[in-house]
C-alpha cells in the first residue's frame, strides 16, 4: 500500500478480522476498500438497507440506476449506484448498481466516505486491481494458468515451474481442471521446443 491507511479504516479492517492486504489495495495513492470488507464491516456494525428503489433501467442496454438507503442504529445516509456500458463491463448492471450504492452507503454511515473509494466503485478500479495468482480459488488459477500458456516466452515459462507444480498439486484441483492445466503447459512446451 503507497501511503498508510485512514486511521478509522485500519481499526474497522482489524475489528472485521482481515488484514490491510485481505480488505484494501492501493489505486495510485487512493485506498481502495473490497466488496466484501465492506459487506464484512456493514455486518459488524449492524448495517441495514432498505429496499432499493430502482431510478432508471434498461436490461436490454443494460442500464441500471438504484437508490439505497441503508441505517446505523438513528443514523441514516443514502447513495446512487449506477451502471451502464460507459462505466461497467460486467455482464450484471443490476446488482453492479446495488454493490456500487450500498458499497458508497457503508462508507458513508462509517464516516469513510470520500477519504477512500469502495471497489465496486468504478471498472478503472476493477482494471488497476492486482490479482495474485496464489489469492485465486483452482478453477481461476488453472484459468489463469491455461491463458498464460499461450503466449508466454521460454523465460516465462521456465520461471513457473514451481507454480505450475504447485497448481498441479492442489487439494481441490479436480481431474478436468487437471488436464486442462497439463494439455496447456505440454502445448506450449512443445511449441517453445523446451
Amino acid at each position: 500500500m503507497g501511503k498508510p491507511l485512514p486511521e478509522k479504516l485500519a481499526k474497522l479492517i482489524k475489528e472485521a478480522g482481515l488484514t490491510e492486504r485481505q480488505a484494501t489495495w492501493d489505486c495510485h495513492g487512493t485506498p481502495v476498500v473490497l466488496h466484501k470488507a465492506c459487506e464484512k464491516i456493514a455486518a459488524m456494525h449492524d448495517i441495514v438497507f432498505d429496499e432499493p428503489k430502482v431510478l432508471e433501467s434498461n436490461a436490454e442496454k443494460k442500464i441500471c440506476v438504484v437508490m439505497v438507503t441503508g441505517h446505523k442504529k438513528d443514523k441514516s445516509e443514502w447513495s446512487i449506484g449506477e451502471a451502464a456500458p460507459y462505466n461497467n463491463k460486467n455482464t450484471y448492471p443490476f446488482a453492479m448498481a446495488e454493490k456500487r450504492a450500498k458499497d458508497r452507503v457503508i462508507l458513508k454511515l462509517m464516516g469513510l466516505h470520500g477519504d477512500v473509494y469502495s471497489q465496486s466503485e468504478a471498472d478503472e478500479f476493477q482494471e488497476a486491481q492486482p490479482k495474485p495468482l496464489m489469492e485465486l480459488d483452482t478453477a481461476a488459477r488453472v484459468d489463469a494458468a491455461v491463458e498464460f500458456y499461450e503466449t508466454c516466452s521460454a523465460e516465462k515459462f521456465e520461471a513457473n515451474e514451481k507454480r505450475f507444480q504447485n497448481l498441479l498439486n492442489s487439494r481441490d484441483i479436480t481431474e478436468p481442471q487437471f488436464q486442462a492445466a497439463v494439455e496447456a503447459h505440454q502445448k506450449r512446451k512443445l511449441e517453445l521446443g523446451l
